[in-house]
């Protein structure tokens, strides 16, 4: 702890922008989105698969102008581009409050998913990983907090201004808060973590051919199968978390309690997730950061009893934990910071690919009376041999630059 205390008190000002942006990318996150679904389904008398299939939907188009996009924060000044994309996420939240008609809710979503879970978590990255580099983990770690902090504040936020309001005044008075955010990141003095004035644009044939080279290198075919499989089953599993229960025959107050458990493992892997990273190197931890996640899969399809449910959750949160740190600097140590935006957002569109899969995925599969637990065996059979490849790493360790 005394590490972090040292790190926060001579570095304040830029960790606590990558915060921030975590912190609020909630409102483009599923969790949050998720706390409204009920009301807009009936309000629009939407069914579930055709919801599911708006925000699959809108997740792959979010990915896709990611991949258009995320290349800015290479070289670009943040102050604008980080304002530009508060207020995307801003109208898009009241846009959904003010929604008459499905199609507003599909454009919408298309503006939280990029706003949120793609631009502001894909800035605050990149940031990280170029402005640090001894103490690039601690940075890390600590601006990922953002995540489960948001999502511990933000359903009891939600919860409340739904006991007042509709959905609809609920979800608008929620985004306001974003203004909040607005006028302090307009205040910020982010110039120091700005590229060099010089960099210019590249033409647009160029990034596409970066694109192409990249993925034949071997660096991303080590990084790759890792990166999606981690978000692709974890989404998939929270998604269906209640069938699970259900299927399992937990009572649904054991398994609240035992998701507590997870957001607390998660929250502590964060801390010690960075100060690992800088101590190893995230290059030499990122091969095994998956094994918390396959015993868990593994104790879900082989132990009985509603005990499974809490090693499976805590074991889940060390994965989850690191993750985001692990990841991030890894691609920061292969690919180096000049490009940081361009290298992520590729990385970043798969992950988010994944997310929008994954739900259909699964649900395929259980509609073909696959169990959950049938399921998470062959999870945890893939994500070994994820695993197994991620130890190529060793070959490409020293590579700096596409």
């Amino acid at each position: 702890m005394r590490a972090y205390y040292l790190f926060l008190k001579e570095n304040f000002k830029p960790v606590i922008f990558g915060w921030l942006l975590t912190f609020f990318s909630s409102y483009g996150q599923t969790f949050y989105i998720s706390l409204f679904v009920p009301a807009i389904l009936e309000q629009f008398n939407l069914s579930k698969s055709v919801f599911g299939g708006y925000y699959a939907v809108a997740t792959v188009i979010a990915a896709l102008f990611l991949l258009q996009f995320g290349y800015l924060v290479d070289n670009r000044p943040l102050k604008p581009l980080t304002s530009k994309v508060i207020l995307l996420l801003l109208a898009a939240s009241v846009g959904l409050g003010l929604a008459s008609h499905g199609f507003m809710v599909f454009l919408a979503l298309i503006g939280l998913r990029l706003g949120g879970q793609g631009m502001m978590s894909h800035i605050s990255s990149s940031v990280m990983s170029r402005y640090f580099t001894a103490d690039r983990g601690k940075a890390l770690s600590i601006s990922t907090m953002g995540y489960p902090m948001g999502e511990a504040f933000f359903p009891l936020f939600i919860g409340f201004l739904l006991s007042y309001w509709q959905w609809q005044n609920a979800l608008i008075a929620s985004s306001t808060v974003l203004l909040f955010l607005f006028l302090v990141i307009r205040q910020l003095n982010l110039q120091a973590y700005d590229v060099p004035r010089h960099k210019k644009d590249r033409p647009q044939g160029e990034k596409w051919q970066f694109f192409r080279v990249m993925v034949m290198e071997k660096a991303f075919w080590v990084l790759i199968p890792a990166v999606f499989m981690f978000s692709f089953i974890a989404t998939g599993i929270f998604f269906f978390q209640y069938v699970l229960a259900e299927e399992r025959g937990w009572p649904l107050d054991w398994y609240a309690m035992c998701f507590s458990g997870y957001a607390v493992v998660r929250f502590l892997c964060s801390f010690y997730g960075g100060i690992l990273t800088d101590k190893f190197s995230a290059s030499k931890l990122f091969p095994f950061y998956l094994l918390p996640l396959i015993l868990g899969l593994l104790a879900l399809a082989g132990i009985a009893g509603k005990v499974a449910a809490l090693v499976f959750l805590l074991l889940t949160g060390i994965t989850a934990g690191v993750s985001s740190i692990f990841q991030s600097a890894v691609i920061a140590e292969l690919y180096g910071v000049e490009r940081i935006g361009q290298v992520r957002s590729l990385f970043s569109m798969i992950s988010v690919l994944s997310t929008a899969l994954a739900p259909v995925t699964f649900g395929f599969l259980l509609d073909h009376a696959i169990t959950l637990s049938q399921i998470a065996l062959g999870c945890a059979l893939v994500l070994v041999l994820a695993s197994l490849n991620s130890l190529r790493i060793k070959s490409v360790r020293h590579l700096q630059n596409v």
